[in-house]
C-alpha cells in the first residue's frame, strides 16, 4: 500500500579503497526504510556516484558529480579507510571537496574514519594525506571513527536518527504513534596492543576481543542473551567465554559486553542471535558482526 513520504537523499561519499563499507551504510539506510518508513513517512534514498551519476561531457568528472548528487543532497555520509583520494582542481581529493561543498552549504555532514589495522600495501603517501586532512578537518567538530563495516552502519543509523531530529521537515504528512520496542544491536571490539621488537619494529596485537550489544531503543529489554552462530558449512563462530553469563537490564542508550575468545580457525564474520524480555513479550533479532 503507497503512503506519502519526505524523501531525502542521502549520499555515501569516499575513495574507492571502502567498497564493504559503502555497501554495509547502503544497507544501513534500506534498512532503516524497511523499519520505520510507513511509520515515520520518511524515506532515505541512498545516492552512490559509482550508480547514481549520469555520464556526461562539458566539466570536469568531480564537477559532474557536485551538479548532479552532491548539491542535490540532504544528507552526507563520508568514509575513509586509507586513502584519501585522488586531489581535484578545488580540494585535496573528491571526496574532500564533496565534504567541504556541503558544509559550506549548511547540510548534515558526518565523516567517520576507519580504526582497522592499515592493510599489507597500502600507500603510504595516501596515508600520510589522509592524517593530514583528518587534522584539518578536526576543528570544524566532531569526527567518528569505525572498527568494521557493520559497526559502521549501526553509527550510520545513530547519525540519520540525529539528523531527522534536527532536520524541520515540516508538518506534512504527520508521524505516526511509534510503537515502543527496544532495538538491540551488536559489535565486535577489541583493542590494539603495540609491541616494538628488538630492531625497532612496531607491531600491533590484538586483545579484549569482545562482542557488545547496544540497546538505542525506547523501552528496556530484559535477560538479553546472546548466541553466535557461523554464517556457512566451514564456518566456526567465535566462543563466548561466560556463555552462561546473562546481561543486566539493558535500559535505552544502555549497553553489555562479552569477551571473546579469537582462534586461527575462527570466522572473521558470524551471526548473533540476541534474545530478550519486554515485560511478558519474548523478542528476538539477529545480525551479521565482522571482526
Amino acid at each position: 500500500m503507497s503512503f506519502d513520504a519526505h524523501v531525502l537523499k542521502v549520499l555515501i561519499a569516499s575513495p574507492g579503497d571502502t567498497t564493504e563499507e559503502r555497501a554495509a551504510v547502503e544497507r544501513a539506510l534500506h534498512g532503516w526504510n524497511a523499519d520505520r518508513s510507513e511509520r515515520e513517512q520518511i524515506v532515505l534514498l541512498p545516492r552512490r556516484w559509482e550508480t547514481d551519476a549520469v555520464p556526461w561531457l562539458g566539466a570536469s568528472a568531480q564537477g559532474v558529480i557536485n551538479e548532479q548528487l552532491v548539491d542535490r543532497a540532504d544528507i552526507i555520509l563520508a568514509l575513509f579507510d586509507s586513502r584519501l583520494g585522488m586531489a581535484t582542481g578545488a580540494a585535496v581529493s573528491g571526496t574532500a571537496e564533496e565534504i567541504e561543498r556541503s558544509h559550506e552549504a549548511g547540510k548534515p555532514v558526518h565523516v567517520w574514519f576507519s580504526e582497522e589495522p592499515i592493510p599489507r600495501g597500502a600507500d603510504l603517501d595516501q596515508v600520510k594525506a589522509l592524517e593530514h586532512f583528518k587534522q584539518t578537518l578536526s576543528p570544524l567538530g566532531l569526527l567518528g571513527s569505525y572498527a568494521s563495516p557493520d559497526d559502521l552502519a549501526f553509527k550510520v543509523r545513530q547519525a540519520i536518527e540525529s539528523d531527522l531530529d534536527r532536520l524541520d521537515l515540516g508538518a506534512v504528512p504527520r508521524r505516526l504513534p511509534a510503537q515502543q520496542h527496544a532495538i538491540l544491536r551488536a559489535r565486535y571490539e577489541s583493542e590494539r596492543e603495540p609491541n616494538t621488537d628488538s630492531k625497532g619494529k612496531v607491531t600491533y596485537r590484538t586483545r579484549g576481543e569482545r562482542l557488545v550489544v547496544h540497546n538505542s531503543g525506547s523501552v528496556a529489554a530484559v535477560d538479553v542473551r546472546v548466541e553466535l552462530h557461523g554464517l556457512g558449512d566451514q564456518s566456526a563462530p567465535p566462543e563466548i567465554l561466560r556463555m552462561e553469563e546473562v546481561a543486566p537490564t539493558l535500559i535505552p542508550n544502555s549497553e553489555f559486553s562479552w569477551p571473546l575468545m579469537m582462534t586461527m580457525n575462527t570466522a572473521r564474520s558470524f551471526a548473533v542471535l540476541m534474545s530478550w524480555r519486554e515485560g511478558e513479550e519474548e523478542r528476538t533479532e539477529s545480525q551479521h558482526v565482522s571482526a
